[in-house]
């Protein structure tokens, strides 16, 4: 509901009848829709950061390590389990929740830069861009919002092409080889 309608037009009402409870029952768990949000971003949140830390310490280049967590969260996308990243992608319900959740979004922003930065130690990624450049252009290839409109608008292209396309367009962006050298 909450990607169907949007956080103002969700109604602890209609969740409750989707779901199958009594009002009240819902109530006992959420006192409020943005608790109910809240909680859906915590989850969400926290297997994000699992992956992050996966990809950390799992062997490969830097590239591969952050390709894998593009793929899971691009995985997500077809049944948008992973909240965290339409919420961060809408301004209504990031600003609820940005002050609750500023530091554990910040350890996962931390954690791309990390890669990113093993990434221009190896060779991998050009030292000239800003790692926080790097790391805002990572996270604006997660949006659902433009992610969704890109296969509406062109019934011919799949979800795997798109995110190789992505891929593709990122990676050959902050390459060494490509990036060194130019102003």
């Amino acid at each position: 509901m909450l990607f169907e309608q949007g956080y103002h037009q969700m109604s602890m009402d209609e969740i409750a009848s989707r779901v199958g409870i009594a009002k009240g029952t819902l109530y006992l768990h959420f006192q409020r829709k943005e608790d109910l949000v809240a909680e859906l971003f915590a989850h969400s949140l926290s297997m994000f950061q699992d992956i992050i830390e996966k990809a950390q310490t799992r062997p490969g280049t830097a590239k591969e390590r952050l390709v894998s967590v593009l793929e899971f969260m691009q995985l997500c996308f077809s049944d948008k389990s992973i909240h965290i990243v339409y919420a961060l992608d809408n301004a209504e319900i990031a600003c609820i929740l940005r002050e609750r959740f500023s530091l554990p979004v910040a350890r996962i922003k931390e954690g791309v830069a990390a890669l990113l930065e093993d990434g221009k130690r190896s060779g991998e990624f050009a030292t000239a861009l800003p790692t926080s450049v790097m790391v805002q252009a990572f996270f604006s290839l997660l949006s659902p919002v433009v992610y969704s409109r890109l296969l509406r608008e062109d019934p011919q292209l799949t979800a795997e092409d798109l995110s190789e396309h992505l891929r593709h367009i990122y990676f050959q962006g902050i390459a060494k080889e490509n990036r060194e050298g130019q102003s």
